[in-house]
């Protein structure tokens, strides 16, 4: 606190006058980033027009705050989701916030179609954890290289098409096995990271110490030693493992489709199913990769890049993705699954396949193909 005060050239006293704490002050000054970064984006868009050089116009503004303030950029989009649970929630709420003003511009034309409330938190998402790890990986300044490509990406769900996803479902789309993420309780290394995964998910990662996993999985202090350096390297372990098993077990639900665009509607389809039925790697995977652990963050990136490199591996040439927005895409997903986890509605995941695969098919497709795809799954009989 005395570091704080002296930078802002404040006494103690007078900070207490305005902040109850750290936290209070981190919170107020997020609000006003956002409350900035908002009246920037939408002053860049005001006089464009058409809809469509709004989107233009507005997405460049936010890319250019990234690359302008740095150290802004950062405290907003990635050390909000290392300051606790209050400071996500605000976070939560910012991406709202731009979600209205993405919606409020294609409610102002005529033209423009009228995208399911999913896709626009999809598109936010995307837009936000893209920036995220160009943040992480001291590559701000892509981003206002990337600005015209982001755009496109964006402009792929504005489909009229989108408007039919509400009518379909995942029903008929074969499902991954029943114990998927399960760990398999072999040796005092599988213990310990099948007690480390029951913890986190139920406590959380700030309850998580030695001792207590220690005790959880009923090994000794010397056997922990023997396989992790410490709470942080067996938590990431654990992210590890759970999501190394679950990639496994897309790959058979992938190859059965005939083609690539019904194995991604497959395998997306499988992990609403999958995480619905298992809130241990829900939680996990979708909340507690927000936690105070830095490393978790990097985690969540280093998934993010892999996954969106799996989308475009087998993606067939006139339709391969580019990275930009494969990356935005996973990002995309990975944004809704954890709204869905956050409200406690992990289990109405399944509902929400057919968008969550529209967001990684759009942008190589285009929206009404995508749509045909997902109808195309939910309609046809599957071994």
């Amino acid at each position: 606190m005395l570091e704080l005060s002296n930078r802002a050239r404040v006494s103690k006293r007078d900070f207490y006058k305005l902040f109850t704490g750290k936290e209070e002050c981190f919170l107020a000054s997020y609000d006003t980033i956002v409350s900035r970064s908002v009246r920037g984006v939408v002053a860049a868009a005001r006089d464009a027009d058409g809809w469509r050089e709004r989107s233009r116009l507005g997405f460049l503004a936010f890319a250019d705050q990234v690359v302008g303030s740095p150290a802004t950029a950062q405290l907003a989009l990635v050390e909000a989701f290392t300051a606790g649970a209050v400071a996500v929630e605000r976070a939560e709420r910012a991406n709202v916030l731009f979600e209205s003003l993405l919606a409020e511009n294609f409610a102002r034309a005529g033209d423009a179609p009228r995208l399911p409330p999913l896709v626009v938190k999809g598109v936010v998402a995307g837009v936000s954890r893209l920036a995220q790890a160009r943040l992480l990986s001291d590559e701000r300044r892509r981003l206002s290289l990337d600005g015209n490509e982001l755009q496109e990406w964006a402009l792929s769900f504005c489909d009229g098409a989108a408007g039919r996803l509400g009518e379909l479902d995942a029903d008929g789309v074969r499902r991954w096995p029943e114990t998927v993420a399960a760990m398999p309780l072999e040796d005092e290394r599988e213990l310990i990271l099948a007690a480390t995964a029951k913890l986190a998910s139920e406590e959380g990662y700030a309850t998580l110490t030695v001792p207590r996993v220690r005790a959880a999985a009923g090994v000794s202090r010397r056997s922990f030693d023997t396989h992790f350096e410490g709470v942080t390297d067996c938590f990431l372990a654990t992210l590890e493992t759970l999501s190394d098993r679950t990639l496994a077990a897309a790959a058979p639900v992938y190859l059965s489709a005939g083609d690539w665009a019904s194995g991604v509607h497959r395998m997306v389809a499988g992990l609403c199913s999958c995480l619905a039925r298992d809130p241990t790697f829900a939680s996990l995977a979708f909340l507690e990769a927000f936690s105070p652990c830095p490393a978790a963050i990097q985690w969540r990136g280093e998934t993010v890049a892999r996954l969106a490199a799996r989308l475009r591996r087998d993606a067939p040439l006139p339709h391969k993705p580019g990275q930009l927005a494969a990356e935005a895409s996973i990002g995309a997903l990975w944004g809704v699954i954890h709204c869905f986890v956050a409200a406690g509605r992990g289990a109405q995941l399944p509902g929400a396949a057919p968008v969550l695969s529209y967001l990684a098919l759009a942008p190589a497709l285009g929206g009404a193909a995508a749509v045909e795809v997902i109808a195309g799954e939910g309609s046809a009989p599957h071994r």
